[in-house]
């Protein structure tokens, strides 16, 4: 029993001794020192460039001149021109509807009438009035009075002859237009009559449209207009060196391409969309050119058609020494972070020439070969250091 009670005993004395010295001896332990290294980060280096900066847009194409072709007189349609349907193109002069000029052939033939008595008229009184003065000449009986003389009656002949004719020149026009022809080239959009029909004056026979010229209304951000090398006012000398624009569109399965000019500026701005409408030309759009007979013949390229949606670039002005950032660069309130020579960011603000869609061009702010980041940290700090990584080339 004393023997099991001292082996206690001593277990304990060792189990406190033990405690003793792990309390004021602790085991002494291998410290690392914490070296974390910065995080890496991706940049380029920034260069100046010289560079383009195009205006896009987008429109639909439509004719210069597209007017209602509408009767200057009433009557039956005698006849039609098989160019006059929907689609059909057609040359300046040309025959496009006939009405029946019956009616029109005899008012002239009774105002030439007219017009031959007007004249056998004037002719008598002038005759009667040379008389009249032969006569007071011989009775000499002082100043004559106009009426002696026959003046007021002359003056009546000449004004009633004067008015015949007028009323033959009517006559005549009133024939011509039962032929209405074309005043343009153009190509017909709608008919609205046949042959047989009567109509009056004033009818509405179709809707034709110009083919020399098709036009296009592109509108452009008040910003963007100074990007383009367009006047503010009419200047005479832009006529020569009007401003290039390129149109795209998908037409037939296939993409196609078209060259215009930008001719001039409706002058206001939208209030709705705060922008304003410039004008691009399109020459000859249907792919038709005159030869020297006049007819017209089918040329090589995809015609341009009315209605059609296209994209559209707008030739830009060049702009020197700016340097293009991807948009990842940019940070709030148009700064960026420059990696300066001891690896430490510094933020700095920029001036922004443009944003685009994936790119910033900045204009001033930044020097040549510093390096700029553009990934791998999500809120840069002024004098952060950062381990830069070789930009892939």
């Amino acid at each position: 029993m004393r023997r099991q009670l001292f082996i206690a005993l001593l277990i304990a004395i060792v189990g406190i001794l033990i405690a003793v010295v792990l309390l004021y001896v602790p085991p002494e332990t291998e410290q690392q020192e914490d070296s974390a290294k910065p995080p890496p980060v991706q940049f380029i280096s920034a260069k100046f460039e010289r560079l383009r900066l195009d205006v896009r847009s987008q429109g639909r194409t439509m004719a210069q001149t597209e007017i209602d072709l509408v009767t200057g007189v009433s009557g039956n349609i005698i006849k039609v021109s098989p160019s006059f349907v929907s689609g059909g193109f057609f040359n300046k002069g040309d025959l496009l509807v006939a009405i029946d000029p019956a009616e029109y052939d005899l008012r002239v033939a009774q105002a030439q009438a007219r017009v031959m008595e007007a004249q056998y008229q004037l002719t008598r009184e002038e005759a009667e009035a040379e008389q009249a003065r032969d006569e007071w000449q011989q009775l000499g009986q002082g100043k004559p009075n106009p009426l002696s003389l026959r003046i007021p009656q002359l003056k009546e002949k000449k004004a009633k002859l004067a008015a015949e004719q007028e009323e033959l020149k009517n006559a005549k026009l009133l024939r011509q237009r039962t032929d209405i022809r074309a005043p343009f080239n153009g190509r017909v959009r709608s008919k609205d009559v046949g042959v047989g029909q009567y109509v009056d004056d004033g009818t509405i026979l179709g809707k034709i449209y110009s083919s020399d010229m098709a036009e296009i209304r592109l509108p452009v951000s008040t910003q963007e207009l100074a990007f383009i090398d367009f006047p503010d006012v009419p200047d005479p000398s832009f006529a020569t060196a009007q401003t290039a624009v390129t149109l795209t569109a998908h037409y037939q399965g296939q993409s196609h391409t078209w060259m215009g000019k930008i001719v001039r500026s409706e002058g206001v701005v939208d209030f709705a969309t705060g922008m304003l409408t410039l004008v691009a030309q399109v020459p000859d759009p249907f792919g038709l050119g005159a030869n020297k007979k006049g007819t017209r013949n089918q040329r090589n390229g995809a015609i341009l058609p009315m209605g059609l949606f296209v994209e559209a670039t707008i030739e830009g002005r060049w702009f020197d020494d700016v340097m293009i950032v991807p948009e990842s660069a940019l940070l709030k309130d148009n700064r960026v972070a420059v990696i300066d020579e001891h690896d430490r960011l510094r933020l700095r603000a920029v001036t922004i020439l443009r944003r685009e869609r994936d790119r910033v061009i900045v204009q001033t702010g930044l020097h040549a070969g510093e390096r700029i980041l553009t990934a791998g940290l999500h809120h840069p700090v002024d004098g952060m250091a950062v381990t830069p990584v070789e930009p892939i080339q």
